[in-house]
């Protein structure tokens, strides 16, 4: 299946500073206030790549077949690239002539896997009836650049090379007022 990714960690922590006379943080005055009653909360996800296949892309003489199938399999190491690529080039070639080929349906495991999401927020109370909200959300706030995918076409210049990048950070502020 082409969402078999083999294993995945998800971890959530939530923690408030501490509220109240007993709570932590145990100041008074405008530190207490200011430092009181904040939420944090993080998300981190891990895991394993996803499976992806060899393609090699051509009209195969002698089957009957044009259009992208698997290649040959030549039984170098897949993941000892040359440098600058993520796969090794050498591990595939064309399928012989008037044959099919033996590279295997999800033979490539894809690039590791990692996201993570943090936010923190506060209700601050003026009265009882008004009260105003601030919180600041962040995706990616490490800007940990990660690679969904490798090109994995073995006719492609870029085989073994990453076609796309995760989404960079991005923060994003919200001020509530409510009455």
């Amino acid at each position: 299946s082409n969402f078999d990714q083999r294993h995945q960690l998800t971890a959530q922590v939530e923690y408030t500073s501490g509220m109240g006379m007993a709570g932590g943080t145990l100041l008074g005055g405008w530190r207490g206030a200011l430092l009181k009653e904040w939420t944090f909360v993080s998300q981190i996800t891990a895991g394993s790549g996803l499976p992806f296949t060899p393609i090699y892309v051509a009209a195969v003489p002698g089957t009957g077949v044009t259009g992208s199938i698997r290649p040959e399999y030549t039984g170098a190491p897949i993941y000892a690239a040359p440098s600058g690529l993520s796969l090794n080039p050498a591990a595939f070639t064309a399928p012989p002539l008037g044959q099919w080929e033996n590279a295997g349906r999800n033979t490539i495991t894809g690039p590791i896997q990692f996201t993570m999401s943090a936010s923190m927020g506060r209700t601050f109370r003026m009265t009882d009836r008004l009260s105003m909200e601030l919180r600041a959300e962040a995706t990616n706030p490490l800007n940990h650049v990660t690679y969904p995918s490798w090109n994995t076409t073995i006719t492609s210049a870029q085989f073994g090379l990453p076609t796309a990048a995760n989404a960079m950070r991005s923060l994003q502020t919200t001020l509530r007022l409510r009455f």
